[in-house]
């Protein structure tokens, strides 16, 4: 067997587990949009660090945070505003398609932290 076969089945084997488990999950949580949201997220994240490879997952997306899945979005912070940018602007279109694979009808958004109450010193 060479590499290329071999590369070729793990990826369905990632793929059959993936979304067996996506499945197990979303089934037994229907009703909570933030377990709906970890399950979601932990599955795109393998993907994308099996897909970009670690030093670009462990830069970009190690540090990001699922916030919601509800209405077919699943809503993700970022450490940065910048960093959302980023992702926004280059990864965007990948990880459309992959969360389209666990659900066609679902939309994925990076937001980034939300504004901290701004303290004045005089």
């Amino acid at each position: 067997m060479n590499i290329k076969t071999s590369n070729s089945k793990a990826e369905r084997q990632l793929k059959r587990s993936l979304n067996q488990k996506l499945k197990d999950i979303l089934n037994n949580s229907k009703d909570n949009p933030v377990l709906k949201a970890k399950t979601s997220w932990s599955i795109l994240s393998e993907q994308l660090k099996f897909i970009l490879g670690d030093d670009v997952h462990r830069q970009w997306f190690q540090e990001v945070q699922p916030i919601v899945l509800k209405d077919q979005s699943l809503i993700l912070q970022t450490q940065t505003q910048f960093a959302a940018q980023w992702i926004n602007t280059h990864y965007q279109e990948l990880v459309e398609t992959l969360i389209h694979a666990q659900d066609q009808n679902l939309s994925c958004f990076f937001i980034g932290p939300t504004p901290t109450s701004q303290t004045h010193h005089f």
